[in-house]
């Protein structure tokens, strides 16, 4: 692939490949007091990535969750009384791994200086039995870069339903990070979700704990804030639709993702045993599920807005 294309607001810039699953490759915004020296906010996707490396995708920049969130639980997706059978993905077997549109190509269908409009449409088959849509439109500002995310059912029948938005910011392991989800699903060592409690941690900012850090929370209040060893404040904020909250940080720190998605790990099947709050939608035909969020910069040493 050739080197991606640029949003440009100011000095701020955001790179975008709809050829790699409709990825945001580099993000780098200006602080909201005035700065206008444009700062890294994500872990770069590396350029020139081929469409056979997005199984194993290299770790950077953001993509789609379409059409849902992290694993179903051994490939089997039960729904409306029928078993679906998935293939499994290598890095997580024998689950599924965050749907398949961020390994598939998408087209951008409108652009602008500052913005851009991506699709990706697909017709059925083995990754995902009902025909679906799924459009991603980023708007770029000096300070802050928006994002609409939205699914659409096309299918002649009733299909379960999930979006997402998976950054990785960059991180220092004495950033400190915010965010109010009152309620946990503890992790399984194979990374599904065990049923629900009340929150064992206060949502105080602070660091997290050495070592890798992964939480499934839900009643997600939407507004996650990491203040930056640099001075950097990244706040990301998110509508009710992203009602679930993802914190994944690997034992290296390289990298921090904090992730906005609609629904529980697997989610889809703790719906069907009859579990309550597990965030899935269920769309009917011609329905779509639609989600927005922004990521702004700014200094720490400011209050919240």
């Amino acid at each position: 692939m050739s080197t991606t294309p640029l949003l440009i607001a100011g000095a701020a810039r955001l790179g975008f490949s709809a050829a790699a699953g409709g990825r945001v490759t580099l993000l780098r915004l200006c602080r909201t007091d005035g700065d206008n020296l444009a700062r890294d906010v994500l872990r770069p996707f590396p350029d020139g990535i081929e469409p056979t490396e997005l199984l194993h995708w290299p770790k950077g920049g953001i993509y789609p969750l379409i059409p849902y969130s992290n694993r179903v639980k051994d490939g089997t997706l039960l729904f409306q009384g029928k078993r679906y059978d998935l293939p499994a993905h290598p890095d997580a077997h024998p689950h599924t791994l965050h749907g398949h549109a961020h390994r598939m190509t998408w087209e951008a269908i409108s652009q602008a200086q500052s913005r851009v409009k991506m699709r990706y449409v697909h017709s059925g088959g083995a990754e995902w039995p009902w025909p679906f849509s799924a459009t991603l439109e980023i708007d770029l500002e000096p300070s802050r870069a928006l994002f609409l995310l939205c699914l659409r059912n096309d299918g002649q029948t009733p299909m379960p339903g999930g979006i997402g938005l998976h950054p990785y910011f960059l991180h220092d392991p004495d950033d400190r990070i915010a965010y109010d989800a009152p309620i946990d699903w503890p992790v399984t060592a194979d990374y599904l979700a065990a049923l629900p409690r009340d929150c064992p941690d206060p949502a105080e900012a602070g660091p997290l704990p050495p070592g890798e850090v992964t939480l499934y929370r839900s009643g997600w209040r939407g507004l996650c804030v990491i203040d930056r060893t640099n001075g950097d404040r990244i706040e990301m904020r998110a509508d009710s639709v992203f009602s679930h909250f993802v914190l994944h940080r690997p034992a290296s720190a390289e990298h921090l993702c904090t992730e906005p998605v609609s629904h529980v790990a697997d989610g889809f099947n703790l719906f069907a045993e009859g579990h309550p709050d597990t965030g899935t939608v269920v769309l009917e035909p011609g329905e779509a599920l639609t989600g927005s969020m922004t990521i702004s910069l700014g200094t720490a040493d400011a209050a919240s807005p």
